[in-house]
Formats: structure tokens, C-alpha cells, sequence
């Protein structure tokens, strides 16, 4: 590329990247703003412009009636929770499906679809006889699905990891549903164990297509001398497979992650206030403030805490996970 070609593109770079900064910085700034220095006309460098204050911070924090940090906690762990179970479960899915034979038949598949569909049915329904017929077909379902074992044709791998990834194609909104009543008959709404297990479960199939070429689509060299030694396939996997490609699950990590500290839908039909997260809160707060007519200036500021609040764990993985990756580039 000649040197017009890369002036040209770095200025173009950095006209994004101001373009994608700048309402950082605005939100940023609007944090430390005091009431008056809202209500004036807008002021761009604290110092020069006006005076930085610390009001809004100690108020979404310290604050006694103000509920941030609880709500900021409960995303961490249920994102960091459901984070690792997701990369575990899926890493663990794509060692099975690469490294054996595949032994799940479609006359199982279709068993467990209609045992799951018969036990769903008969959450929903009120009669006491017809919940007690579905749930009998949901039985009898699961044992023929173990009956027909081995009987009927084989699914390959890669129409197993298909499956999994065409579920990714149904509306959030179709899987809210039964999830909401299937949360609501077994007493787990509002818990932080029902919202880890619902993002591992919509988010394996998204790692599984992640890390699929991250592990390979066989065994390498060494999980063969380390079977050779003797070592377990839950060794050879934790303490030899995932070593060799961190750098590769810590990207899938960190994508896994940001899509559990976004996720809004799920929290707000699944959550109260004992496990309310990040996103829902913050679109209540929104909603007061839209609701209220000539509403308290100090609210930007308060929102716009909150909003750089919830940017930093994930610019914090984000540096860690690119620091990682750079070592790993580097190394090789």
C-alpha cells in the first residue's frame, strides 16, 4: 500500500473511531456533572468547562435507596457463572461428538422430542386426569427413547452440531414462554440458579459453533500418547486440550460473556428483584424518566454512572482476553 493509501485509511479509522468514542466520553463526562452544570449549556473538558463532581457516583453507590450495585452483582455472577458452564458443557460436547463415534439414533431423538413436548404440555394444562395422561406419555416417551437405543439409523456428528445450531434460529420470545411457566410451576423465578442454567442452555449451541474449530474436528497428538499413558478422557480434556487452545476459548469466553451481561429479554420475564440484572434496571430507570415531565437533571447523571458501570467488566474481560490473545500470537 503506498503512504497516500494508509494516510487515507488511518484517517479514516480515526474519524470511526472518534465516531464510536465520543458518546462514550459525553456519557462519561455527564457522570461527573453537577445539577447546575446539566441544566447550563454543555461543557466538554472537566477542569476547563466546569468543575468535575462525585455526587451521581456516590449516589448509585453508596446510596442506601438505590439498588445498582446489587443488580450490578447479580449480572457478574450470572454472567460469569453461566460463562464458564457454557465454555465447559460445550467444550465437553465437541470432545464427544470429534473424538468418538456417535451413537444417538433418530428413533431417540424423536422419543425424547415427543417426552419433552408431553411433559410441557402437561405443565400448562389444569385437568388433573389429562396432566396425569401427558405425563405418562412423557414416561413411557423416555423409556422407549432408552429401548430404541440402538436400534434405528445413526446421526452423524456434524448433523448433531446442525441441530443444535438451527434451535438458535427460534425467536428469544417462543422459548420465553415455556420457560416462564416451566420457572413458575418448580418455584425458580427470581433465582440466580434458573437464570445460570437458562443462558448456558441458549448460549451452548453459539460457543459449540465457536470453539468447534478451536479443538479440532479429531484427536491430536498428544491426547493420543496421553490415552496411550492411560490418562482419562476428563483429564486429557481439562489438563492437556483446553491449555493447548486458551487463548482460542478465552475469545469464545469473552463473546459468551458479553451476550449474558446484555441479555435483557430473559431477565426481565424471568427475574423480580431477587436477581433482577443489569439490563432490565436500566431500562426501568429509562422508563421513570420518560415518565416523568421536567424531570431532576441529577438523573442524567445518575443514568449515565450507571451506563459506565455496566461498560466496565466487560472492557475489563476484554482487555484481559486481548492481552491473552497477544501472548498467545506472540509465543507461537
Amino acid at each position: 500500500m503506498s503512504r497516500l493509501g494508509k494516510v487515507f485509511t488511518y484517517t479514516i479509522l480515526l474519524i470511526w473511531t472518534l465516531v464510536c468514542l465520543i458518546p462514550i466520553y459525553w456519557v462519561a463526562i455527564t457522570s461527573f456533572k453537577s445539577v447546575e452544570n446539566i441544566d447550563k449549556p454543555p461543557g466538554y473538558f472537566p477542569f476547563v468547562d466546569y468543575i468535575p463532581s462525585l455526587d451521581a457516583w456516590r449516589f448509585i453507590l453508596f446510596d442506601q435507596s438505590e439498588s445498582l450495585v446489587t443488580r450490578f452483582l447479580n449480572s457478574a455472577v450470572i454472567g460469569g457463572a453461566a460463562t464458564v458452564l457454557t465454555i465447559v458443557v460445550s467444550g465437553m460436547a465437541i470432545y464427544g461428538l470429534t473424538r468418538f463415534p456417535p451413537a444417538t439414533r433418530w428413533t431417540t431423538i424423536a422419543c425424547a422430542a415427543v417426552a419433552a413436548a408431553c411433559a410441557l404440555a402437561g405443565i400448562s394444562v389444569s385437568g388433573e386426569l389429562l396432566r396425569g395422561g401427558l405425563f405418562a406419555g412423557a414416561v413411557a416417551s423416555l423409556i422407549l427413547a432408552v429401548g430404541l437405543r440402538r436400534r434405528g439409523p445413526a446421526m452423524s456428528a456434524s448433523t448433531i452440531i446442525a441441530l443444535m445450531l438451527a434451535t438458535r434460529i427460534l425467536p428469544p420470545i417462543i422459548l420465553m414462554i415455556p420457560l416462564y411457566m416451566l420457572a413458575m410451576v418448580t418455584g425458580t423465578r427470581d433465582t440466580h440458579a434458573a437464570m445460570i442454567f437458562v443462558y448456558t442452555a441458549i448460549n451452548v449451541p453459539v460457543a459449540v459453533w465457536l470453539l468447534l474449530p478451536v479443538l479440532g474436528p479429531r484427536a491430536t497428538e498428544q491426547e493420543e500418547a496421553a490415552q496411550l499413558d492411560g490418562a482419562s478422557h476428563f483429564g486429557i480434556f481439562f489438563t492437556i486440550l483446553l491449555p493447548m487452545v486458551k487463548a482460542g476459548v478465552a475469545a469464545a469466553g469473552l463473546i459468551v460473556f458479553l451476550m449474558c451481561w446484555n441479555e435483557y429479554l430473559f431477565a426481565v420475564y424471568l427475574t423480580a428483584d431477587h436477581a433482577l440484572t443489569l439490563p432490565p434496571w436500566a431500562v426501568g430507570q429509562l422508563s421513570m424518566k420518560e415518565a416523568q415531565v421536567g424531570g431532576e437533571a441529577e438523573e442524567w447523571a445518575h443514568l449515565s454512572a450507571a451506563t459506565i458501570l455496566m461498560m466496565i467488566p466487560a472492557l475489563i474481560f476484554s482487555v484481559f482476553v486481548q492481552k491473552h490473545l497477544g501472548r498467545s500470537i506472540v509465543g507461537r
